[in-house]
């Protein structure tokens, strides 16, 4: 009896896809939706290079975290290690980061930029701002707070931490 709630929902004005009545007030649906809808415009704005969004962020911590461990990378992404492996493996093979074994733990390796990571992070980071005014815009900057503290407050409630 979900139904009703689609009345609720503003008009699709053509460029979005209509929400199925059943997820019409379902959060994760439009977290979801709207997480696929930045990641397209990202590549969009990439104009056809083999960007993936989650690229910046990896890009990111390893320059502020030289050296740090996929597992240490995972919990500052808030990624699963499992996934986290795929990008490290990527990025690596483009030669956007380097991995060595360390000396006391040969199962255990560390992360660090290349030059070449170095050189995509500057283009990342800029096609990232660009990408992040034009979400301000459409959030509003006066409710860009809310929404982050209400990000957050998902993250927090979800992960059983009360931030």
């Amino acid at each position: 009896m979900r139904a009703e709630h689609a009345v609720d929902q503003p008009t699709p004005t053509g460029d979005e896809p209509p929400v199925p009545a059943a997820f019409a007030d379902v959060i994760g649906y439009h977290l979801r939706i709207a997480q696929e809808a930045s990641f397209q415009a990202i590549r969009q704005g990439a104009e056809g290079s083999e960007l993936k969004p989650g690229w910046y962020t990896v890009l990111t911590i390893l320059q502020d975290n030289p050296g740090a461990t996929p597992s240490e990378l995972s919990r500052h992404c808030g990624r699963d290690r499992s996934t986290l492996t795929a990008t490290l493996k990527d990025l690596s093979t483009r030669g956007l980061i380097s991995r060595r074994r360390k000396r006391l733990d040969q199962r255990s390796y560390t992360v660090r930029l290349t030059a070449k990571g170095e050189e995509m992070l500057e283009r990342l980071r800029l096609h990232s701002q660009q990408h992040d005014a034009r979400l301000d815009a459409i959030v509003g900057v006066q409710n860009k707070p809310l929404l982050l503290a209400m990000l957050r407050q998902i993250v927090a409630g979800l992960s059983g931490r009360d931030d």
